[in-house]
């Protein structure tokens, strides 16, 4: 390997010794580099006007040098769950066959490629990228610039596919990917991943079996379609946040009881929030008698905050139906169990909960017949224990650890 310093920054580029980064084309590759390598001194040392010097005799206003090439189309990225394989007109189902799976023969590169797009209105040019293995990017651009901002926005875009009927899962901060948009038509990641392995050929013949053989298809037009219609509900109801619903749909799915039931309990409390400013108190003065004497009975005693006396008078003014309020109220007091107790709620309350939430949602949005109530959730998993077992060689190891 050969080391080369650029000029502007101090940084070290190495290459292979038959490749001269003088001659490259690679537009990735400074045109500042140079041999004469200048070694940094001491753990303090900046670089300053072509070399190094310590921070303390740096000027006040001192910024470390930035290289002028820029970063080619960086992307946060996001994988759907399970593996996908998106499929248009234009892009049929990729079918490789057994024995180019077996040999490790396929060719990895179409899996990368980039068939679609769904529109960011925070800019309409720079669109979030599909490829057909199922990866979702968004641009490191101004709008997106940090962590945080690819996290929020990548789960926005998942949120909104869920609202519209596709099973996804929440993006948690240490899966986001990042990466390049590579030779113009394929996304590349720079973490390891199933989905790199694949793409590469270096995954093992266990781990390429079931993705490549048998992956979840999905049409773009139908992605598209999801994220639209996640869309119109989310700008119909600007107040709901998004991260709640997928984060509490990942946690039921997983049988993850506690976080399930916090964050959809979330869910519910904006729910009830826009049910009551944008239905129920713009018509408190129609409702029957009953429902009039008895909000100005819970009015004076403060008790309107509670969202049990909410849900109590959504019930009666008939926004919300008595079966529901039924769930409503039994998800209510296993969350307050949770949280002052730390009762661990039982699977069948949240389960009975998400039920419900598609129909609250309509009712907000003025909707009928939304995505979500496409997303169904199986019961509760409870693997069986053997029938027989035998521990002897358990026992006689942990014996022999003492």
């Amino acid at each position: 390997m050969k080391e080369y310093q650029d000029t502007e920054t101090g940084q070290i580029y190495a290459f292979e010794d038959d490749y001269d980064p003088f001659l490259s084309e690679n537009r990735n590759i400074p045109k500042t580099l140079t041999k004469n390598i200048k070694e940094r001194p001491t753990e303090t040392s900046v670089w300053y006007e072509g070399g190094w010097i310590e921070r303390t005799d740096a000027p006040i206003d001192y910024i470390e040098p930035t290289s002028r090439l820029p970063s080619y189309n960086p992307t946060w990225m996001v994988h759907l769950k399970p593996y996908s394989a998106i499929i248009s007109e234009q892009q049929p189902q990729i079918n490789f066959t057994l024995d180019q799976i077996n040999n490790n023969s396929y060719d990895g590169t179409q899996l990368s490629k980039v068939i679609g797009i769904l529109s960011l209105e925070s800019d309409d040019s720079l669109s979030a990228l599909i490829s057909y293995d199922g990866v979702i990017a968004i641009p490191q651009s101004e709008k997106f610039p940090t962590r945080i901002d690819g996290i929020a926005k990548l789960n926005e875009i998942l949120c909104c596919l869920l609202l519209g009927g596709i099973h996804v899962e929440v993006l948690y901060p240490h899966e986001l990917v990042v990466g390049t948009l590579y030779e113009k038509q394929s996304l590349f990641s720079y973490l390891p991943s199933l989905h790199n392995q694949l793409r590469c050929n270096w995954a093992s013949k266990s781990e390429r079996l079931a993705p490549l053989m048998c992956p979840r298809v999905l049409h773009l037009n139908d992605l598209r379609q999801a994220y639209n219609e996640g869309q119109e509900i989310v700008k119909s109801i600007p107040t709901f946040t998004l991260f709640f619903l997928s984060n509490g749909y990942t946690s039921l799915i997983n049988q993850n009881n506690n976080d399930a039931l916090n964050n959809l309990w979330v869910v519910v409390e904006q729910i009830t929030e826009i049910l009551w400013k944008k239905i129920y108190m713009k018509c408190k003065d129609s409702y029957p008698r009953q429902v009039r004497c008895l909000h100005t009975t819970w009015e004076e005693g403060k008790f309107l905050k509670n969202i049990a006396t909410k849900h109590k008078l959504l019930r009666l003014a008939k926004i919300i139906s008595r079966q529901n309020y039924k769930i409503l109220e039994s998800a209510r007091k296993s969350r307050n169990k949770l949280v002052h107790r730390g009762r661990r709620p039982e699977y069948e309350v949240i389960f009975e909960l998400w039920g419900i939430l598609s129909e609250l949602l309509e009712v907000a949005t003025c909707r009928r017949n939304i995505g979500l109530r496409k997303i169904k959730v199986g019961k509760e998993l409870n693997w069986s224990n053997p029938q027989n077992t035998n521990f002897d060689e358990w026992k006689e190891l942990a014996a022999q650890m003492k």
